[in-house]
């Protein structure tokens, strides 16, 4: 079960069992009576708990029946768990072209996520002919409603002029409104977007502010992003070695109880905080080790591992002079405007936030920020 599915569900099922006892019905006699009947969220109810095993024994057919009887009632969350059913093949078949058709009919109705969805069917070409243009359309009409992941995916969209003009001061202002939503991935990438210049003035504390709102997630990668930045960042007095190396080591951990395979960019940034927090022999061990790991990434192009292996053998050399690494001065793009929205400084109580002035272009360092 996917990620998102799994969450939809859940939130689905606690604000059903909210309702169900505020009415008083919550026996499974009870609720199969209702859905008999024909109640529409009672057989939506009735056919997540089959499809679970919340609360009732585990019966994917079954759930998917009562489900779609939901769903042909033009339930919208019904449809769109009926699209997530057939993307995952829970109880049916795989089938993502009637997968798209589920997600289809529910956001046509109007519902965001479905309607996030289908956008993503068109940029994946999963189930429908991959269309760039058309999974901006979709995103727009799910980000007005407000939906975090639609406004960060079309965010993405405006930055990297896919599928729409290339605008990232609109970028921008996605991302913070998805940001303002507590969508860490929004959070990183607007930190991001501080840190670089790009799309809105430099600003290291904002940028700061973003990436220690976003670590206090589980999101490995946002410990790693604010690990990096209190290591590197170009405004030394922004520096905070020891709570680096405990961000860098606590990204490790958890990418270990997931399970997941250590990542040369993750070793690298802990090689960084290490150096920072001046243990300049542990750092050399960790870059040799980032170093050891890149070749075993297949996927990455021949010449973007040249370029990272640069990177790394410098940094190296830094850390064997016992000398620390700190990123170059970015330079804000000329199309960059301020969000005068963002309130995070008084939010976070970060005195300050007065865009960074940079001094002559040295050149914009990669790091590991994401």
């Amino acid at each position: 079960m996917k990620p998102l599915f799994r969450l939809f569900i859940c939130a689905s099922l606690a604000f059903m069992t909210v309702s169900a006892q505020q009415e008083g019905r919550i026996n499974d006699k009870e609720l199969r009576a209702w859905a008999d009947n024909g109640d529409a969220d009672s057989q939506f109810e009735l056919g997540l708990r089959l499809l679970t095993g919340e609360g009732l024994v585990k019966n994917e057919t079954e759930g998917v029946a009562w489900v779609e009887k939901a769903a042909n009632q033009k339930h919208l969350r019904a449809q769109f768990i009926m699209g997530s059913i057939y993307e995952d093949g829970m109880g049916v078949k795989q089938n993502d072209a009637t997968a798209f058709d589920w997600y289809r009919k529910s956001a046509e109705n109007g519902f965001a996520p479905a309607q996030h969805a289908v956008a993503m069917a068109y940029d994946l070409g999963k189930g429908v002919k991959l269309n760039a243009e058309k999974a901006t359309e979709w995103l727009e009409k799910s980000a007005e409603q407000n939906h975090a992941p639609a406004q960060t995916a079309l965010a993405a969209k405006y930055e990297r002029g896919v599928g729409t003009d290339k605008s990232p001061a609109k970028a921008a202002l996605f991302y913070l409104r998805a940001a303002q939503q507590d969508f860490v991935p929004a959070m990183s990438r607007l930190a991001n977007l501080y840190y670089t210049g790009i799309g809105v003035p430099v600003d290291f504390r904002r940028a700061g502010a973003w990436y220690q709102r976003a670590a206090r997630s589980e999101d490995p990668w946002a410990a790693n992003n604010l690990a990096w930045f209190l290591s590197t960042c170009p405004d030394e007095s922004l520096h905070n070695g020891e709570q680096a190396v405990q961000l860098a080591s606590r990204a490790l951990r958890i990418m270990d109880e997931a399970g997941e395979e250590q990542r040369y960019e993750m070793i690298d940034t802990k090689a960084a905080c290490l150096a920072r927090n001046g243990e300049y022999l542990e750092a050399v061990l960790w870059q040799k080790k980032a170093l050891a790991l890149l070749p075993e990434d297949k996927d990455l192009p021949p010449e973007e591992r040249q370029s990272l292996e640069t990177e790394f053998k410098a940094r190296l050399k830094l850390y064997q002079k016992q000398t620390p690494y700190t990123e170059a001065e970015p330079q804000s793009s000329e199309d960059g405007a301020p969000l005068p929205q963002d309130t995070i400084l008084q939010e976070e109580g970060v005195p300050g936030g007065t865009p960074a002035k940079p001094k002559n272009s040295k050149g914009k360092g990669r790091g590991t920020v994401v």
